[in-house]
């Protein structure tokens, strides 16, 4: 895969942004999404370029959130992530076997926000500790994200008592400092309806009644409720007074009209 500056993208272990030279400055070309604009009509994409400065500049700094997305083997956690991002889907399964790192930009409300998604390969348990996050490289960054994301498989029951054992798990770890962590339940394969272990209600009333934490289901196959539940995530942090670190990045005609295309 190739930026339409000519640069290769570096899939290797992180999944940044493509980068080309222009006018002696780095420019980021990210795929950024308005997802103030989305709803259950035709998605918009708005493609913007951005200019990378080394001096922080108040005026157009760009909220960061970091985002751990775990789920058990075989859910479809990466297919879920590719199609937000690249709009794109492999029946091809590929077991996630190393942390990998995505950093798409979006647009809510009118505010940019730079998100930081960790692809989380099946961990047997989550950190309790910051030393144990650190120790296993499966699980570096996954106990200092700011939202998660657990996903299930809607036709297996054991990818749900997964979510299950995590979910329990982050509270735990996390009370007292941040026990409003925002969490986003998902259930994946919407597309296999018909072979689901139980009713959606039964698990929405659960997950929102009883753990307090948002739901959504969507079909990664078919890009459906997929922009939605990232929407969805980050409405419940932005709710819940989350208040990510700044980053030293100033937009330099980030939205003007003519390096924006709709698609």
């Amino acid at each position: 895969m190739s930026a339409r500056g000519g640069a290769a993208l570096d899939t290797t272990q992180e999944c940044d942004c493509f980068t080309c030279s222009f006018n002696e400055r780095s420019v980021r070309i990210q795929s950024t999404y308005n997802l103030t604009e989305l709803n259950d009509g035709p998605l918009r994409r708005l493609h913007l370029a951005y200019v990378v400065v080394s001096s922080p500049d108040p005026r157009g700094m760009v909220e960061t959130l970091s985002i751990a997305v775990i789920g058990a083997p075989g859910v479809g956690k990466t297919c879920i992530i590719r199609q937000f991002i690249y709009n794109d889907f492999s029946e091809t399964y590929t077991p996630t076997q190393t942390r990998y790192v995505y950093r798409p930009s979006v647009i809510l409300n009118g505010v940019m926000y730079d998100l930081k998604i960790l692809d989380v390969p099946p961990i047997s348990s989550f950190p309790t500790s910051p030393s144990q996050e650190w120790l296993d490289a499966r699980c570096r960054g996954v106990r200092s994200a700011n939202a998660y994301i657990l996903v299930y498989d809607i036709c297996c029951v054991e990818s749900f008592e997964y979510v299950k054992m995590i979910r329990q798990q982050i509270v735990d770890s996390r009370v007292g400092s941040s026990s409003e962590v925002p969490i986003l339940v998902v259930g994946s394969k919407r597309d296999l309806q018909r072979h689901r272990f139980t009713q959606r209600r039964a698990v929405s009333v659960l997950v929102k009644k009883t753990w307090k934490c948002g739901y959504v289901e969507c079909s990664a196959k078919y890009n459906w409720h997929v922009l939605l539940l990232f929407k969805e995530l980050l409405g419940i942090a932005v709710a819940r007074g989350l208040r990510p670190n700044h980053t030293s990045i100033r937009l330099q005609g980030a939205l003007h009209r003519n390096r924006c295309s709709v698609m």
